[in-house]
């Protein structure tokens, strides 16, 4: 008898047991192909409030897993698989901001916790969206980064000396009115963190960004570069301090100072302009003289023989620039003409050179860099949006 209840309590328990878990693992969202369980869900939750996340870390963790399949279904279509060594050294990377191995990271979140498994996924998805990124897009937005580009991003706004900056930068979605009030609401939050490391994490998390998988760490950047909505946020920060939020073109920016350095070479007023200005007869003979050259020494021949006054070159610094040669010249890089009107005549304006006058200190590589992460920045923001927007997300508990 007594054997005979002894087994019955046992078949009740083992299917108590059994049906428990299976309702800790059961799907709770479907994203495209993929399924994402309750486990996942709680796991990440967890993760993210041991790094500090603010506000509904529940709901953080169901969009940053959305979005992470999301992510995995682009590159697996595109052929894209990490290897272990790309996995091992993020892991090592993410642990190093809280100066632990990657064992270390993984000992201390499992006294929590949290699995080591979790923990994986979590920095293979950062690696592989950048990967994925870069492997579609990277050499379209290097192609639209010259050279040329990169010595305007730094001559156009001054020089390529001055100040240097270190940042970090978290951007979050504008797509569309609904994302954008969300994410003007997290901006506010991530505002108010106040650490470096906490900044890293949150990076991590939420960024849209290629730098998200480095914890939003961009490289030295001269302050001159920054675009100008932006320049005057991080110019009145000290390091260790975040910004306000800043409302970008397709985004919404929150960024940390981590350091400033002086560079000795260059100022705004030893930026030398090498110009060239030939005073026409009439408008027509403007545009004649501007199809017929390529370089400034090529309006020496068509000037020769002419009154002196007909043709000036002049080398000066950008500061004592005509007024009526300085808006025109900002817009023109070298070897370009514009045709201008000059106290009534017409005349063909043309920039021969721009350079500092001192040698400059500035890495013209981490500048173009600079460049090619904005624009890969922005296009992993779009792509991502319309990868979402074109998966069918069913929320599996309703």
């Amino acid at each position: 008898m007594y054997r005979g209840l002894i087994a019955a309590v046992m078949i009740l328990l083992v299917s108590l047991t059994g049906a428990q878990a299976q309702g800790r693992f059961s799907p709770e969202l479907q994203v495209g192909e993929s399924v994402v369980t309750r486990y996942q869900i709680d796991q990440r939750t967890r993760f993210l409030t041991l790094l500090g996340a603010p506000g509904d870390v529940r709901t953080l963790a169901r969009e940053q897993l959305i979005n992470e399949a999301v992510q995995f279904a682009a590159a697996r279509a595109a052929g894209i698989e990490l290897s272990e060594e790309e996995v091992a050294a993020g892991t090592e990377e993410f642990a190093a901001r809280a100066n632990l191995t990657a064992e270390q990271f993984v000992a201390a979140l499992g006294q929590n916790g949290v699995e080591a498994q979790t923990f994986r996924d979590f920095v293979s998805a950062g690696v592989v969206w950048r990967t994925y990124v870069r492997s579609e897009f990277g050499e379209e937005a290097r192609s639209t980064v010259s050279q040329a580009q990169t010595t305007r991003a730094l001559a156009q706004t001054g020089t390529q000396g001055g100040t240097r900056v270190l940042i970090s930068e978290i951007l979050l979605p504008k797509t569309n009115p609904e994302t954008a009030l969300a994410s003007r609401a997290r901006a506010a939050e991530l505002s108010a963190l106040k650490t470096e490391a906490a900044f890293s994490a949150a990076a991590r998390e939420f960024s849209v960004s290629t730098t998200a998988s480095r914890g939003g760490e961009v490289a030295w950047v001269d302050l001159e570069t920054l675009p100008e909505v932006i320049r005057p946020v991080i110019s009145r920060l000290t390091p260790g301090q975040i910004s306000r939020p800043v409302e970008l073109e397709t985004s919404i920016g929150v960024f940390l100072l981590r350091d400033v350095e002086l560079v000795a070479a260059g100022t705004p007023e030893t930026l030398l302009i090498d110009y060239a200005v030939y005073n026409a007869i009439s408008a027509q003979d403007a545009a004649s003289v501007q199809a017929r050259i390529d370089v400034c020494d090529d309006l020496y021949g068509i000037a020769k023989g002419l009154p002196e006054s007909r043709l000036i070159r002049e080398t000066q610094p950008s500061t004592q620039l005509p007024a009526d040669l300085r808006a025109e010249v900002a817009r023109l890089d070298a070897g370009e003409s514009s045709l201008i009107e000059r106290s009534g005549r017409s005349a063909l304006l043309m920039l021969c050179a721009r350079r500092p006058s001192q040698e400059s200190t500035v890495d013209l590589e981490i500048v173009g860099n600079r460049l090619l992460n904005a624009r890969l920045g922005s296009t992993a923001l779009n792509e991502l949006a319309n990868l979402r927007a074109n998966t069918i997300v069913i929320d599996l508990t309703q």
